[in-house]
């Protein structure tokens, strides 16, 4: 009887644990289904977002060429408005430069004008003055100039003026400052130099007007052209430039009235 019990257990017993081994396996295929999903889904994830990463720094990248190509261009626009805006500065300071000799340039000879003529007399006169250093001032005209421009041309008689200052600048030093005054007058300011430099220079002057062959000679102009000179020296008399110019003036008339070709002293 006891032997039957146990053996109605055991028989109990072993129909109960099946099921449950049943339920387990289940539950584990259950599991690796699970992990294996996650790691798809995962590597699916991974790859949308891979994409999506280089897709963005794709278009980051394409928008930092698009930023650097703008900045490009605008760097290489200020570059020409830079340049332009130096082309533009040189030429305003090639036109001040050339405003500035202008009004300081007799237009026809190069020389300097008479408003520079007054103001170089005025500084070295100052200077003279001042230092006790010598100053002599030489005006001449170029004799029966308005013979040349009747009996010829104006063009004629202003090709003589520009032989004239050329023939004048070639005989002045460095420091001596020739100018053309006006009309028919010229003018030279000797600084650092007495009566008897002054006279030397309208001497070369001369010899080099007897020598010119370029007034012209061919017929249609002037053989010989000749010029008047007044010179004087700065002396105690001279309270101003325009006494100092007086004497020079009256100078340069009285030898015009001795029938010119000549140097007046003052």
């Amino acid at each position: 009887m006891a032997n039957m019990r146990m053996s109605c257990g055991l028989a109990a017993l072993l129909p109960a644990s099946a099921p449950a081994a049943a339920g387990q396996g289940v539950a584990d295929g259950w599991v690796v289904l699970a992990v294996v999903l996650a790691f798809v889904l995962g590597a699916v994830l991974a790859y949308a977002l891979g994409g999506a990463a280089r897709r963005t720094a794709a278009r980051l990248a394409r928008e930092a060429e698009a930023k650097a190509a703008e900045q490009r261009r605008q760097g290489e626009q200020l570059l020409a408005v830079l340049h332009e805006r130096d082309a533009l500065m040189a030429r305003m300071q090639e036109r001040e430069r050339d405003f500035a000799r202008l009004a300081s340039e007799d237009a026809l000879t190069g020389l300097p004008n008479g408003r520079a003529f007054d103001e170089q007399l005025a500084l070295s006169f100052a200077r003279s003055k001042r230092h006790g250093q010598p100053l002599s001032l030489v005006l001449l005209d170029i004799d029966h100039l308005k013979q040349v421009n009747e009996s010829w041309s104006h063009a004629v008689g202003d090709h003589v003026l520009v032989e004239a200052a050329r023939l004048l600048r070639a005989v002045c030093r460095l420091s001596d400052l020739p100018a053309r005054l006006g009309g028919d007058t010229f003018a030279v300011i000797l600084t650092d130099t007495g009566r008897d430099g002054g006279w030397r220079l309208c001497e070369r002057l001369q010899h080099a007007f007897a020598r010119h062959t370029a007034w012209p000679a061919d017929g249609t102009g002037p053989n010989y052209v000749t010029f008047s000179a007044g010179l004087v020296e700065l002396g105690a008399q001279d309270e101003a430039p325009a006494q100092f110019f007086q004497r020079c003036d009256r100078a340069l008339y009285l030898a015009r009235h001795a029938g010119g070709a000549r140097t007046g002293l003052g």
